[in-house]
């Protein structure tokens, strides 16, 4: 079975712009990081365009943290999407972004991945889908539905972001190709992105089954919203985890200390290895 990892491949170099008063060096900036440009240098990636994320000074101390999860979260989700490959409609297969982390000269620390350009916001992880209703966010929507399945109903993979690359006259097929996803988990083992049961009910609280679903698929009853339809990645505070269980009656603001939103995205534009002709 291919693998759905979209890696580095033999690449491990890398040039940063690191000056973000340059307006077309910085890919985007959240409340955490900021999303550089950059270019690989050597190996099967050499001269394409790498984004590179760090953290904001102020909150360095999150990285050993954020960064070991990270990779867990996307090893989850690689794996749900090798499972998702086998038996989803040909063109809606899935790869993901996996990383690798460098240190600059000054001793920063980056997390570097294939840039995606033309860059969609599908899913948060706090229940908020788009509510464009094409296809490739139903995709989307039923990605996240089997991976609750699939794990027994214990998770789900959310805050699904990237693109869809479709291909026309190619022999490459049509995929999505995603970066930093989260997972809700009943556990609550996914780090300060993982809303917990909460942000599992607040899923399908607004995710109807469509052409994507299998009706096989196991759900929730009764689920109810939990959080506000924000786009953002909602972050929570380890010691309010217990807040995120169903038993538990809190519901949750915008405006509530300890759920903060991040949006470190890549940027619109052309890929190294995109087909202009056949994009949309």
């Amino acid at each position: 079975m291919p693998s759905a990892a979209r890696t580095n491949l033999t690449s491990n170099d890398v040039r940063i712009s690191n000056d973000v008063r340059i307006s077309n060096c910085e890919l985007g900036e959240g409340t955490f990081r900021v999303c550089l440009e950059g270019t690989f240098i050597g190996g099967n990636r050499n001269q394409q365009e790498a984004a590179c994320k760090r953290f904001k000074s102020e909150f360095r101390e999150l990285e050993d943290e954020f960064f070991a999860m990270d990779f867990q979260i996307v090893d989850k989700t690689i794996e749900f999407a090798e499972s998702w490959n086998d038996l989803c409609p040909v063109g809606k297969e899935i790869m993901v972004n996996k990383g690798t982390i460098h240190s600059s000269c000054s001793g920063l620390r980056y997390l570097v991945e294939p840039l995606i350009r033309r860059y969609t916001k599908f899913t948060s992880n706090s229940g908020w889908i788009d509510d464009s209703d094409e296809a490739k966010v139903r995709a989307m929507e039923a990605f996240s539905h089997f991976t609750y399945d699939k794990s027994g109903g214990q998770m789900i993979v959310c805050d699904l972001q990237g693109r869809y690359r479709p291909k026309r006259n190619s022999k490459t097929k049509s995929r999505f190709e995603l970066s930093d996803p989260a997972i809700c988990s009943r556990l609550c083992n996914y780090g300060p992105t993982d809303l917990g049961e909460k942000g599992i009910d607040s899923f399908f609280s607004n995710h109807a089954c469509n052409e994507f679903c299998k009706d096989y698929w196991e759900r929730p009853k009764g689920a109810q919203r939990w959080f506000p339809a924000t786009h953002g990645t909602s972050m929570m505070a380890s010691h309010m985890s217990h807040k995120l269980k169903l038993n538990h009656r809190a519901t949750f603001r915008t405006n509530l200390q300890g759920i903060m939103e991040d949006n470190c995205g890549d940027s619109d534009g052309s890929d190294e290895d995109s087909d202009e002709d056949s994009w949309y």
